[in-house]
């Protein structure tokens, strides 16, 4: 088994660590802004200059790494992100954090987190090799969904009882331990001197992005999976908190409900793995699709709960078997690159979602906003079914 190997045990764990993190902060920096501003538009603004980063920096960054170590570039990040998290915590305690600060300090971070994605991606190939990738993405998955579960009711626990600070000073150490897991990994990376250096232009891995039918399928889904991920996340906090008046624990409940559903996910995967990879896919986004529907006509605390279980856990499957595909579909030569550009469309899905999320909560109810979310889910796996190239499993796909 893939997780009892020491290189990629070590690997998960900081993995995990992140992800853990970010699920403190995912949920207390919207209610941050909403206490101060009451504006969920300035909310969605704030959240989106973390993912402005990508945006800018993710076309030049893919073609800079093909020639630089992944582990250092990880960890490099990794300490720019604690020490911004740190900045964050210690300006709560002296009464200094603002909107600005917060905005200025999420650009960094984002920035942080798109030199350790494509890294971290391009290691996975290396230390669990192209044959396992979909168990290493499950295992990946499986990280995601202990933060999800255990994260937002813990983050929400301790923002009602100690305060902003502490959870930003959970996620600053998060980071640090990430840190130390990508430090002692066990990896042999390619000497750099070795490795040529491309002649492509900046935009190859965008052309890369959509060379076939494979690649423009995945790219569109990329694109759903990340513009409906982030809207839903803020649109519930929104709706929650705003529209339905809990209080931080009770959002985290309904938040930390995805978790069960990543981890119901995970534990399914393998046993269905071997299906049809698009027929899987589409069917997997009509859940998804009626979490979010069940979602904005309940304001059960159960209910609400139950439509996060069955649509995070759709959600984190799709995007196992689509960033499984993509890795299957691409070289080792090329994946900097394309998980670069990927990374560059995922951001750019990810602003388009929170603005969407923002104004419609800001100039109607965050309900309608999680309605048409619904109906764009459900127009994906319609596309799901009918693509052709997609009746074979992921692990028979080949670059």
């Amino acid at each position: 088994m893939l997780i009892t190997e020491r290189s990629f045990l070590t690997m998960w764990i900081g993995q995990l660590a992140t992800i853990f993190g970010n699920r403190f902060s995912e949920i207390a920096i919207p209610l941050i802004v909403l206490q101060v501003t009451g504006s969920p538009l300035q909310a969605a603004l704030v959240v989106i200059c973390s993912q402005a980063a990508p945006l800018i920096l993710a076309l030049p960054a893919g073609n800079w790494m093909e020639r630089r170590s992944k582990r250092a570039v990880a960890m490099s990040a990794e300490a720019v992100s604690f020490t911004v998290m740190s900045v964050f915590t210690l300006a709560v305690l002296f009464d200094l954090l603002t909107v600005w600060l917060l905005g200025a300090g999420l650009f960094v971070i984002g920035a942080a987190g798109l030199f350790f994605r494509v890294s971290f991606g391009a290691m996975v190939p290396q230390v669990a090799g192209r044959k396992r990738l979909v168990e290493a993405h499950g295992w990946f998955e499986g990280a995601d969904a202990i933060s999800t579960f255990a994260g937002p009711v813990l983050a929400g626990v301790i923002l009602s009882a100690y305060g902003t600070a502490a959870v930003l000073a959970v996620d600053a150490a998060t980071y640090a331990v990430s840190f130390l897991g990508i430090a002692f990994l066990t990896l042999k990376e390619k000497p750099v001197s070795k490795q040529p250096r491309s002649r492509e232009p900046m935009l190859a891995g965008l052309r890369m992005l959509v060379t076939n039918s494979r690649q423009q399928f995945i790219t569109m889904q990329h694109i759903i999976l990340n513009s409906t991920t982030t809207a839903a996340v803020l649109l519930v906090i929104i709706y929650t908190s705003e529209s339905l008046g809990f209080a931080a624990w009770q959002t985290g409940v309904v938040l930390s409900a995805a978790g069960a559903g990543n981890i119901a996910a995970v534990l399914l995967l393998r046993s269905v793995s071997r299906l049809a990879w698009s027929s899987l896919y589409g069917g997997l986004m009509l859940l998804a699709a009626a979490g979010l529907l069940l979602i904005s006509l309940t304001e059960a605390l159960v209910l609400l709960a139950f439509g996060m279980f069955l649509f995070d856990g759709a959600l984190s499957m799709a995007f196992v078997l689509n960033g499984s595909a993509r890795t299957a579909v691409t070289s080792d030569a090329r994946l900097a690159r394309v998980l670069a550009a990927s990374a560059f469309i995922g951001g750019a899905a990810a602003i388009a979602g929170n603005a969407f999320a923002g104004s419609v909560s800001e100039w109607f109810l965050p309900a309608f906003g999680l309605i048409g979310l619904s109906v764009l889910l459900a127009g994906s796996a319609c596309a799901s079914f009918f693509f052709r190239e997609g009746r074979s499993p992921v692990q028979e796909l080949e670059p």
